[in-house]
């Protein structure tokens, strides 16, 4: 059984609910991050399941999964999806299994971040992710990987049969869904480019400089609250 499952979801609430039918394994606590805050209602037949709005404004993708840790910090461990993600009748199961395997060792099972799994005692070594530097979406993928390379997490790559989209999931199809979206991203993504290069000294493809954050004595989970950094990057429609 998956303890939690994180969806995060923008737009296209159609491919949202194909990833879910995709999902074939027992779920305790699901949730529907809607942060276009649309009012979707989710159709029954996927039980556990409920669907939260923010109140005042998208929480982005890493911070959809940052709440609802928070929310549910009695879990052994968490999934979350993208919605142009669609699962093979074996990969949710065989994820499962990694995570049950590891015990009280950490352990993130991704391939690429778009969807994937991690556990407390990831989250107890270097925190949940930067939402704050990267927001709301790109980088912080990067940021997590690299803080969990400096303290040794396990990461366990897994492909499985995953599918990505009609385009692979290069191409989000979130954002080439939306044109106004697609626009939003391309400021949001060379701040949060910028951010990361701050941060680490240098951004992916390179690699990063740093072994802590800013290049100062802080530890792996620090970050620094930006409030208007948050106002530049909003993906207004």
């Amino acid at each position: 059984m998956i303890p939690v499952f994180i969806a995060p979801v923008i737009s296209r609430f159609d491919l949202l609910e194909r990833m879910l039918s995709s999902v074939n394994e027992p779920v305790e606590r699901g949730v529907v991050i809607d942060n276009a805050r649309s009012g979707y209602r989710l159709p029954g037949g996927k039980p556990g399941f409920s669907v939260f709005s923010p109140p005042f404004g998208s929480l982005g993708y890493t911070g959809s999964i940052n709440f609802i840790i928070g929310q549910t910090f009695d879990a052994p461990w968490w999934f979350w999806a993208s919605n142009d993600e669609v699962f093979g009748p074996a990969d949710i199961g065989n994820v499962v299994a990694l995570m049950e395997q590891a015990g009280d060792q950490p352990r993130i099972v991704t391939e690429n971040y778009a969807w994937g799994a991690l556990n407390r005692a990831v989250v107890d070594r270097i925190g949940l992710f930067d939402e704050w530097s990267f927001w709301p979406i790109y980088f912080d993928d990067q940021d997590y990987a690299y803080r969990a390379k400096l303290a040794g997490i396990e990461w366990v790559r897994y492909t499985g049969t995953v599918a990505h989209g009609a385009e692979g999931h290069s191409a989000s199809l979130t954002i080439h869904s939306d044109e106004q979206l697609a626009k939003a991203n391309a400021v949001s993504w060379d701040l949060n480019r910028t951010a990361y290069v701050a941060k680490w000294g240098a951004a992916p493809p390179d690699k990063p400089i740093y072994t802590k954050p800013w290049n100062k004595d802080l530890p792996l989970w620090t970050t620094q609250p930006d409030l208007a950094g948050r106002l530049q990057r909003m993906w207004k429609r």
